[in-house]
């Protein structure tokens, strides 16, 4: 499952001058998910250790969590080129807290290029054996790193060119033991493997700014080492920033459609999802004369898959302070 969340701002310029810059966000959030084979990220619980059925859709958990992002960043203004570690704004604000470190160029007119090494500072947690029935399951260390290329502002338009490859480890891979399933019947359900992604956007703008829209289209292949829970397939968002005043408002919305490889050996069946999402999240500049950014969002996303036991459900709401510097 993949948490869909808002687009947000394009690359954050290149600061004209030398030094230290970047961003720093303190806040909270209550989630709800449904799903069968996350266990938990942290102390936040995100799935049940005991089902009774694999022909149902997952239980809910809800539960809160604190929501903090950073980045540091430096700059060489002699030659436009920036160094920094972090949570990229941009990721912030979709609630990807993945840590990255990298380095962006601008290249002339030809826009800028960035690179960055991908690594997930806190392990999500998931089911060993997802399809453990009547006892307790048992949960295992979920990892993923890699890397993202970034081609932004095409000769000075307003094109973005992304892609970024990561490579998912799961520390105990033991789907389908329960069953008595065959070696060959678990290799097709074994999750380790390689996740790719490449998007395309273009971003509009008009009124000074004051209305930008971002469509996005994106192909994710997600090469994983088992056919069972391999896919591919196409994403549409749309993402909308509204500004006056003080005040900043993010909207967004995400549909995908999810191909999977080859027959699930527990089912008898594909996979095969759509994905739908959307999200808000509002900004204001200021508050009380502070020199922060008061934030607060509502996110929602749903995963209908041929196979009900895949089905799953993400709503987060949240809020928080962001400091830029």
């Amino acid at each position: 499952m993949t948490m869909i969340v808002p687009l947000s701002y394009a690359i954050t310029p290149i600061p004209p001058e030398s030094g230290f810059s970047g961003f720093i966000n303190i806040g909270a959030g209550v989630t709800t998910v449904e799903s069968n084979t996350l266990a938990e990220s942290g102390s936040i619980e995100l799935g049940n250790k005991t089902i009774t059925s694999l022909n149902k859709s997952p239980n809910s958990e809800t539960s809160g969590l604190p929501v903090l992002g950073l980045e540091i960043a430096y700059t060489f203004a002699s030659t436009q080129t920036q160094v920094f570690f972090g949570n990229q704004l941009e990721d912030f604000i979709r609630f990807d807290f993945s840590a990255r470190g990298g380095i962006r160029q601008k290249i002339g007119n030809a826009g800028v290029i960035g690179i960055s090494f991908v690594e997930t500072p806190l392990a999500t947690e998931v089911w060993e054996d997802p399809f453990v029935t009547g006892s307790e399951r048992t949960s295992s260390e979920r990892t993923s790193s890699g890397y993202r290329l970034i081609w932004d502002k095409i000769y000075g338009s307003g094109l973005e060119l992304r892609y970024s490859s990561r490579e998912v480890d799961i520390d105990k891979e033991r789907s389908g033991e329960a069953l008595g399933l065959s070696a060959a019947d678990r290799t097709l359900l074994d999750r380790n493997g390689d996740r790719n992604r490449f998007s395309v956007q273009y971003t509009f703008k008009w009124n000074e700014n004051k209305h930008i829209v971002t469509p996005v289209i994106a192909y994710t292949d997600q090469d994983l080492d088992g056919g069972a829970v391999a896919y591919d397939g196409l994403s549409l968002s749309v993402n909308y920033i509204y500004s006056v005043n003080r005040w900043k408002f993010i909207t967004n919305t995400t549909y995908a459609e999810l191909k999977y490889d080859e027959i699930n050996p527990v089912f008898s069946d594909k996979a095969d999802s759509s994905r739908v999402g959307a999200s808000f999240t509002a900004f204001y500049n200021k508050p009380f004369g502070w020199n922060w950014t008061a934030n607060a969002g509502v996110v929602w996303f749903q995963e209908n898959s041929d196979i009900d036991f895949y089905d799953s459900s993400v709503s987060l709401v949240n809020i928080g302070m962001l400091y830029q510097f």
